[in-house]
């Protein structure tokens, strides 16, 4: 079985291309930014842990990387301007990193929403939620909002296993319109 952020890598590969721009908005050990760097033009990382953001700047000099240290809700002061053709936040702590420094739910909810008005037409975004008890309530308030979006422009599918509840899942979204 493939993990849940294979997942959203195959779902964010066909918007991953040497002109994209990419929003990884939770950098932890680095993984999806370096999967971004692979092609992408620009890669717009965020990280709450300064110690975090260091060691992965250090591991991953490359000029089209820009690591910002800051809560997510971060995306909502880029450029209004900037369209990402791809976002991937991976809820939860960076296993090297603090587990008492944690995003809080409702500035979880807030960055999402600041993603997806970012999110050029056709662009993706993928959602990693942890089984956790704050990655539960993260999970349970952005999932509440998500229901509420028009499936004609923000179609949203969700990838779990069926037979396992304290297994990591995550929430696939394309903008379509």
């Amino acid at each position: 079985m493939r993990s849940m952020v294979d997942v959203s890598h195959d779902f964010l590969k066909p918007v991953l291309h040497r002109d994209a721009v990419m929003i990884d908005a939770t950098l932890g050990t680095g993984r999806d930014s370096a999967f971004f760097l692979k092609k992408a033009r620009r890669v717009i990382a965020f990280e709450i842990q300064p110690e975090t953001a260091a060691r992965c700047r250090q591991a991953m000099e490359d000029p089209r990387l820009e690591i910002r240290v800051e809560n997510h809700t971060g995306i909502r002061e880029l450029d209004p301007a900037l369209e990402a053709d791809g976002v991937i936040f991976n809820f939860g702590w960076d296993p090297a990193g603090d587990h008492q420094t944690v995003t809080q739910p409702q500035d979880s909810l807030r960055a999402v929403q600041a993603a997806l008005e970012r999110l050029r037409v056709k662009g993706r975004m993928s959602l990693v939620f942890y089984p956790h008890a704050d990655g539960r309530r993260e999970a349970d308030l952005i999932l509440d909002w998500l229901k509420t979006l028009d499936h004609r422009q923000y179609p949203c599918e969700k990838v779990e296993l069926v037979n396992s509840g304290r297994s990591p899942f995550c929430v696939l979204i394309e903008r379509r319109k």
